[in-house]
């Protein structure tokens, strides 16, 4: 099929190289992906994929938690092991083996699981050990983990903090698997980065908005990143859209579709008013706040691109 607009990928190759030299040591420490929403974190995952895709000896497990639902711990099992539990058979002795999207185990052993008889994480590390074993690298990669929190293991159990404490075993203490966990920044330092627990056996990398640079690369040759050809910007436009969103990709590429339709100016001029919006809904900013703000602003103590990403780390806070 051909589009008008294709979703664009920028310079991100010292972000892939920094996940390729993660990977590349032996397992010890989790790695934590941060940084504020749409800042295409999930989008530098997926390219990071692809090039696993063409290494041998590497066993890839991936999560995206934001295209599943998960209300309870059947779903959580149902995630990593592949357990549909509409279509199984009542006879727990049945050998036949699925072809899971994360692990793969026998029958009985999915249903010893459900029934609290067998602990998935004793399951799930004897499975990497025999990866390892087979001299391949097992890498576990989970975007948007927060989608487990308040989920329980037999109603007990917090089912997130036991996965935490599963990774910190499979990579600071057996050194069986690489962990790569994705989150934006709210819950990145609501969960993760005020646990002291978890800061000594962590790594932390921050994919953050698009730079000056790299926008203006973007805005200006629009048919090569974004498959557009019915119009092109001018300096003074791209100019525009950067003091409007900054790197924000989202944002811009939400823009560029928007322009199909609609002149430049008129659609800045509507933004800049939602993001007015946001602010005073999301952060109650006073009109002393506002003030200092826009003081900020004029004074460049804070670039535009730093001020979006506050804006959306405060509303993002304000959600939690």
């Amino acid at each position: 099929m051909e589009y008008k607009q294709e979703p664009a990928f920028i310079n991100r190759e010292k972000e892939l190289q920094g996940l390729s030299d993660f990977i590349d040591k032996r397992p010890s420490e989790i790695l934590f992906i941060h940084g504020p929403k749409s800042s295409g974190k999930t989008t530098l995952l997926y390219h990071f994929l692809n090039l696993l895709s063409e290494k041998s000896k590497i066993d890839t497990k991936f999560l995206n938690l934001r295209k599943v639902l998960i209300v309870n711990y059947k779903n959580f099992l149902k995630l990593f092991f592949g357990l549909d539990y509409n279509q199984a058979k009542g006879d727990v002795k049945e050998i036949r083996e699925y072809d899971v999207k994360i692990f793969k185990v026998r029958v009985e052993t999915l249903k010893g699981m459900e029934s609290g008889q067998l602990d998935p994480f004793v399951i799930m590390e004897k499975e990497l050990q025999k990866l390892v074993q087979k001299g391949i690298k097992p890498i576990i990669i989970i975007d948007e983990l927060q989608a487990l929190e308040n989920i329980y293991l037999n109603g007990q159990r917090e089912l997130i903090k036991e996965l935490f404490n599963f990774f910190v075993a499979m990579t600071k203490e057996s050194h069986l698997a690489h962990v790569i966990i994705a989150s934006s920044d709210g819950y990145f330092i609501d969960t993760t980065y005020n646990d002291s627990r978890l800061k000594k056996c962590s790594k932390f990398f921050e994919v953050n908005y698009l730079s000056y640079e790299d926008t203006f690369e973007w805005l200006l040759h629009l048919e090569k990143y974004s498959k557009i050809k019915e119009y092109t910007l001018s300096k003074e436009q791209a100019q525009k859209i950067w003091n409007t969103v900054g790197g924000s990709m989202w944002e811009i590429q939400s823009i560029l579709s928007d322009l199909f339709h609609t002149p430049l100016d008129e659609l800045l001029k509507d933004y800049k008013m939602k993001m007015r919006g946001m602010i005073d809904d999301y952060i109650g900013f006073s009109s002393v706040k506002k003030e200092l703000l826009s003081l900020l602003v004029k004074r460049s103590l804070l670039s535009r691109a730093e001020i979006i990403k506050e804006i959306h780390f405060a509303a993002e806070t304000a959600e939690k």
